[in-house]
């Protein structure tokens, strides 16, 4: 949003608090849903809080919710994009923050799932890129103060 289009809103967002607090709930769409619940909980040792025919809950660490809903469609959450990592960037929609990056990469690598390398970016932490078996891309990173 440019300046000259909306100054006055400008203004009140730097005086104003943010109103919108915290992501609460991420939506994952997921072709066959008991494997998906199974594969996540199974892969990153997430507790299944509520199974019905209507989607999955999966419980991450901090108690955020993972929603896993089947698709009427095969089509993963991932994007196209030249404004991250080159023309047409496969982008993943979502960045996971894990205590033990290395571990869990082995974990992914040694069940076969497709991931990418692990990679330092310096000051901004290990990071890891893989897919769930519907095509979801994520990112996986680990905070360089906690390793």
């Amino acid at each position: 949003m440019a300046e000259k289009e909306f100054p006055e809103l400008q203004n009140q967002q730097i005086a104003q608090k943010p109103m919108l607090k915290k992501v609460l709930c991420n939506y994952l769409p997921v072709s066959n849903l008991e494997f998906s619940t199974k594969w996540y909980a199974e892969m990153f040792s997430l507790q299944v809080r509520k199974r019905e025919p209507d989607g999955a809950i999966l419980i991450l660490g901090d108690g955020q919710w993972l929603f896993l809903l089947e698709t009427m469609e095969k089509k993963p959450a991932n994007f196209l994009t030249a404004q991250w990592d080159g023309a047409e960037y496969e982008m993943f929609s979502l960045t996971f923050e894990v205590e033990n990056i290395v571990e869990l990469h082995k974990k992914l690598r040694d069940n076969s799932v497709n991931l990418e390398p692990l990679v330092d970016h310096d000051g901004c932490g290990l990071q890891f890129k893989f897919k769930d078996p519907d095509g979801n891309k994520f990112n996986v990173w680990q905070d360089p103060a906690s390793a």
